[in-house]
């Protein structure tokens, strides 16, 4: 086994995943920009109040499209691993999609959270009617987030 191939392997598809992913909330957001609003804090959700129902109508179908994502570039690599390096054993396989998920779910914390969301505060990441909620800067909810995404 070349480790070095194997993660290096992880890492783009995990690098993959986190520009489509990205790309897919970016999209959805433009769309409808309260389809995200379960995944804030809290109190801006509370603020804010229910979803839209564009919004609503619509995240199914850019759930579905995300969920395929995360099935279909780990599958994707896993498969390309192979063909470089022979049989892959579940164990194997399942760090593999493991170490993918990750780097998503680090992106996801440093970059999308903390650095866009909590720091950076673009003006479409923030909901009509919750301006200057401090809400925006708790870092502490995205990393207990993080924790629940590495189950």
């Amino acid at each position: 086994m070349d480790w070095s191939i194997f993660l290096t392997s992880a890492l783009v598809c995990g690098v993959v995943l986190s520009v489509v992913l990205t790309a897919i909330m970016i999209i959805s957001a433009v769309i409808a920009p309260d389809m995200w609003v379960g995944d804030y804090p809290p109190a801006i959700k509370e603020r804010f109040g229910p979803m839209s129902v564009r919004a609503s109508r619509l995240r199914p179908y850019v759930a579905a499209v995300f969920f395929l994502a995360v099935l279909a570039i780990p599958l994707i690599g896993l498969v390309s691993l192979q063909s470089t390096l022979g049989p892959i054993s579940f164990l194997l396989a399942l760090a593999f999609s493991f170490l993918v998920l990750l780097v998503f779910n680090v992106f996801d914390l440093l970059v999308l959270d903390w650095l866009l969301f909590c720091t950076i505060q673009p003006r479409p990441m923030i909901l009509a009617g919750t301006e200057g909620m401090a809400a925006y800067r708790d870092y502490r909810f995205h990393f207990v987030g993080f924790l629940k995404g590495l189950g």
